[in-house]
Parts: C-alpha cells; sequence; structure tokens
C-alpha cells in the first residue's frame, strides 16, 4: 500500500513537470521579424532623389527600395557635352510629333504588373549602364545590391506638393506677356471635346478634372471618366505641362544675359517641391487671375422668397488661397447648378444648402463658421450656435444684414462705447452671490467691452456683421434679448436664469457656479488667453476660511 502511494506521488510530480514543460513551450514568444522605424527624409536633404517602390504595383518589397539620384544622373549626362534641358529625353520619351515629352519611367513596361516593372527598370537602368561601362565611361551599378541597399530601405523620400499660387499664376502672366505672347492663356488651359481645345471663358483649374480620386458632380462626369481611364493625374500632366513649357524656354533663353534679380527656370524637383506655401495674407496684394468676373455682383435667384443678396466679389477673393474655395466644380456661378429645389447637375443640393450649408467650407456660412473659429472670434462664438438656414434658428434677425435686397453693400459698423449709460453699464462689476473661501470677483466690465469693441471694429466680417453694441453684449448675455428687457441697457444677471444648487428639472441648463466659470474660462481659453485662468488669478483667497466651504446638497423631493 506504502509502496503504491510512493509510486502514485512520483508520478504525479512527472506529469506536473511535463504539462509545466509544455506551458513553457508553447508560451515562448515566436521571434518577430525586426522592423525598421520608417524615418521621413527633411525637405532640405532631398536633393532630387526620388524613391522607387510602386507599392500599388510590388506590395510588400523582398528587396529594400531603390533610391534614384536623378541630379547626379543630370549631372554626368551635362559632363558627357548635354546642356541641361537635354538630357531629359536619355530616359523619357517624346510623343510622336515631337511637340512635348512624357515624364514616364521606365518606358517600355508591357503590362502593369510586378514583373513587367521589374524587368523594365531592369533592362533600361543596366543597358544603360552596361554601354557607359563599354565606353570607359563612369557608371553605375549592375548588381543587385548596389541599388537595393539596406540601410535605406526605412528612409521616406517624399516630395511636399507643389503649390501653383495666385502670385506664381501672376508672374507667369506677366513672363509670357513680355515674350509678347497674345493668347497666353491658351498655353496651359483647355477644356475636352474629344481633343484638347482652349475655349475663352473657361480658364479653369487643372484640379476640376485631373484631380483623380476626388468626389466630383455631374458637370464634369465625362471628362474625369476619360482622364481617370487613362491615368492623366494631376502629378502626370502638371510635369508634362509645366516641366515641357519650362525645357522649351530654358533652351530659347540659352546664352541670353539675365537680370539680376531674374530667377532661373526651374527644371529641378526640389525648386517646384519646396514645402514652402504662401498664406492668405501674404498674397492678399497679388492680383487674380482675370475671369471676366464682376466686382461687384447682385445674387438675385428668380422666384426665390428671400430677398436678393449684394455680394463683394473682389473682396472675397483675397480671402482666399485659391478660386476653389467658392467655385468647387466649375467657375461658374453658383446658381448654374444648384436651383432652388435641387437638380442633378448641383448634386441635388438646392441654392439654399449651397449658400448656407454651415458644415461646407464652400458655402458662404460655411466659410464664415471656420472665420468665426479664430482665436479672436471663438471667445464668444464658440458658445453660439450658428444660424441654419433650414432651421431659421437660433435667431432670424441675421437674414436681413445679407438678404437687404439692395445692389449696394450695407457700410460697415464702427462700434463705439460712447453712448453708453455708466450708470447702467457698470465699469466694474462685483460678483460676490457665491463667495466663500476666496473674495468676491471684481469683473473689469468696460475694460473688456472696450477690447471686444476693437476686435470687431478691426475685423472686417466683425464690422459688416455687427450692426450694434448689443450684439457684443449676446456674448455674454447669449439668452437675453433687448427688446424684451425691462430697461434699456439692463439685461437680466446670469442669476436670474442659473439657480445657486443644481435644478435636476433643467439639467441642460448648469447651475451659476458652472456658469460662471464655463463663461469666462472657455472664453479665455477659445481666446488662447495666458490668463486669467487660475482661481486666484480673478478672486483672492480669504484670509480666513469659513468652516464649512462646501454649500450643503439640497434634498431632492421625490
Amino acid at each position: 500500500m506504502k509502496k503504491g502511494l510512493i509510486v502514485f506521488a512520483v508520478g504525479f510530480c512527472y506529469l506536473i513537470l511535463i504539462i509545466y514543460g509544455i506551458g513553457v513551450i508553447y508560451s515562448v514568444e515566436t521571434p518577430t521579424e525586426k522592423r525598421e522605424v520608417v524615418q521621413r527624409v527633411p525637405v532640405e536633404q532631398l536633393k532630387d532623389k526620388i524613391s522607387i517602390a510602386h507599392a500599388d504595383i510590388f506590395g510588400s518589397l523582398e528587396r529594400p527600395q531603390v533610391i534614384f539620384d536623378h541630379k547626379k544622373h543630370i549631372e554626368a549626362l551635362v559632363k558627357d557635352g548635354k546642356k541641361d534641358w537635354e538630357t531629359c529625353d536619355s530616359c523619357h520619351p517624346w510623343n510622336e510629333d515631337k511637340t512635348h515629352m512624357s515624364f514616364i519611367f521606365p518606358q517600355k513596361v508591357a503590362k502593369k504588373d510586378k514583373d513587367s516593372y521589374m524587368h523594365a527598370y531592369h533592362d533600361e537602368c543596366m543597358d544603360c549602364h552596361k554601354e557607359m561601362s563599354s565606353e570607359k565611361k563612369k557608371s553605375g551599378p549592375v548588381v543587385c545590391g548596389e541599388c537595393h541597399v539596406e540601410k535605406l530601405a526605412a528612409l521616406q523620400y517624399i516630395y511636399p506638393a507643389a503649390e501653383f499660387s495666385y502670385e506664381h499664376h501672376d508672374n507667369h502672366d506677366k513672363k509670357l506677356k513680355e515674350k509678347n505672347i497674345q493668347d497666353n492663356c491658351a498655353y496651359c488651359h483647355h477644356i475636352y471635346n474629344e481633343e484638347l481645345v482652349y475655349e475663352k471663358g473657361k480658364e479653369w483649374s487643372c484640379y476640376y478634372c485631373h484631380e483623380i480620386g476626388r468626389k466630383t458632380g455631374p458637370v464634369l462626369a465625362e471628362e474625369t471618366r476619360i482622364i481617370g481611364k487613362k491615368g492623366l493625374g494631376l502629378d502626370r500632366v502638371s510635369h508634362t505641362r509645366c516641366l515641357n513649357c519650362h525645357l522649351y524656354y530654358k533652351k530659347q533663353d540659352e546664352g541670353k544675359k539675365k537680370a539680376k534679380d531674374e530667377k532661373e527656370i526651374p527644371i529641378e524637383c526640389a525648386q517646384c517641391h519646396t514645402g514652402k506655401y504662401k498664406t492668405i495674407a501674404e498674397l492678399e496684394k497679388v492680383p487674380r487671375p482675370d475671369s471676366g468676373q464682376a466686382e461687384k455682383a447682385f445674387i438675385d435667384v428668380d422666384k426665390a422668397k428671400m430677398k436678393g443678396v449684394p455680394f463683394d466679389h473682389k473682396s472675397h477673393q483675397t480671402q482666399s488661397k485659391t478660386c476653389r474655395g467658392c467655385h468647387h466644380e466649375t467657375l461658374n456661378a453658383c446658381k448654374e447648378c444648384h436651383t432652388l429645389t435641387g437638380n442633378p447637375d448641383g448634386g441635388n443640393v438646392n441654392i439654399a444648402g449651397a449658400y448656407h450649408e454651415i458644415s461646407s467650407e464652400q458655402s458662404c456660412s460655411g466659410c464664415h463658421t471656420v472665420k468665426k473659429a479664430e482665436k479672436n472670434c471663438n471667445g464668444c462664438h464658440h458658445a453660439i450656435m450658428p444660424v441654419d438656414a433650414q432651421t431659421k434658428g437660433p435667431k432670424k434677425a441675421i437674414c436681413a444684414i445679407c438678404h437687404s435686397g439692395k445692389r449696394e453693400l450695407l457700410p460697415a459698423t464702427k462700434l463705439s462705447i460712447a453712448g453708453l449709460d455708466t450708470e447702467k453699464v457698470k465699469k466694474e462689476v462685483e460678483v460676490k452671490i457665491l463667495e466663500k473661501e476666496y473674495e468676491p470677483s471684481k469683473f473689469p466690465h468696460i475694460k473688456i467691452i472696450e477690447k471686444m469693441v476693437k476686435i470687431s471694429n478691426d475685423d472686417k466680417l466683425g464690422s459688416y456683421f455687427h450692426r450694434d453694441l448689443q450684439t457684443l453684449c449676446e456674448g455674454c448675455h447669449h439668452q437675453s434679448r433687448a427688446e424684451a428687457e425691462a430697461k434699456k441697457d439692463e439685461p437680466p444677471y446670469c442669476r436670474n436664469c442659473h439657480s445657486i444648487a443644481f435644478d435636476p428639472q433643467r439639467i441642460n441648463r448648469p447651475r451659476l457656479l458652472a456658469a460662471y466659470h464655463r463663461q469666462c474660462i472657455q472664453c479665455h481659453q477659445k481666446m488662447e488667453l495666458e490668463k486669467p485662468k487660475e482661481c486666484k488669478e480673478c478672486h483672492k483667497d480669504k484670509e480666513l476660511r469659513p468652516e464649512f466651504v462646501l454649500s450643503k446638497p439640497s434634498e431632492v423631493s421625490r
């Protein structure tokens, strides 16, 4: 019996050890492939180097990407006797009639798959390298590891988008006029009508048709379909159009004396893809492209129930970096696509939605909503519900500022506190109703009104829409209605609506302590003010604190 127990105990111990061992074996983590942290190369270090990876074709690479030094190849060809403007066709093909070059590589791709691209790269690159070697010239690699370098695998060579701003457009316009070219718009702008043709009045942005993948309406549906099918995306057509023109004039200007301030015609990647972009303020004085647009317009929709709107087109042009900021499909007027009831040409968005949709940056109300999010405006406007034309809320009176029915704009309003009754509108307000562990808070009432008046007067949008001082008062006195107040310039106090104790029957209305702090501190935060943000910056500590600083919870009747 004893012997049997010993055998059982030993067997049991072995079983435990086996189970433990199996657990250890299967709990060991499987070794994972070491992954390099991807590092993006800074713009100033790109130096015309191009990453050859084609993730859309190759997917996950078997060998490291190839970093192609474009500038080094140009320099080698120049050293061999070519001018920089005639080096491109060493790698890139001309079209049939030799009018322009396509900046594609490799040239001889049988079909768009992994093997075809790989063989085309190897054949075209290495054949050139071998040929140069046979001519006893300095040449490039012909061995895998010399192009597919492991230490370059984790580097990202991504060029920032080149921006063709109003300034670029104006400079190109002037340059072509200097060369006595009359119809200079036709150099870049065209429409599609079975072939590319220039049509005056339709000098539209390249983006309208060539930004493949962008959601577009039906107006240019046929054009975008053909462009997508042919793969004529913005990057491809802009390089074809811009570089061919630059190369042509580079050749024409060869040997000519340049002015001191005359810039070199760009033909290198880094000369256009700088990563530097002009701000709206920097472009304000730059002339806008002339498409025959009126400086001022009167927006009056046939059979509309609202009065017409005077619109200062010239002023609005300076508030956007591109015409596409408003004209998102074509340069046509909004009402040409967006009708009173909506139709397919306008994506079934009616005219009211086109002008008033607050979630769209292309609409008037949407653009103004973005403007109101700037720090000088956001102190008040973050808490004011935006106007929705569909619901007519929160205040219908604001409609008349735009829908005046007059062809001339309303004059800008310069507000002043000169007419305020200082007996009613106090210079300083002492807030002491909640006084407990802190001294009463002294609120510099007039000083804040003066600051708001200055901000409004200095802002173009503010000075147009803030028609009177009462509008500014509503930033804090947000639910008050001047027409319902018993006395002029005496709006209700915060405590008239917000009770000291929490009201469980009005859960959307904060108690007084929360109302004060949300109103004041959120305004400071939205306006990015350094202070006051802390308790003692508004109200000092009391020297003698009360024994109980917290209010006794109010009983809820059931």
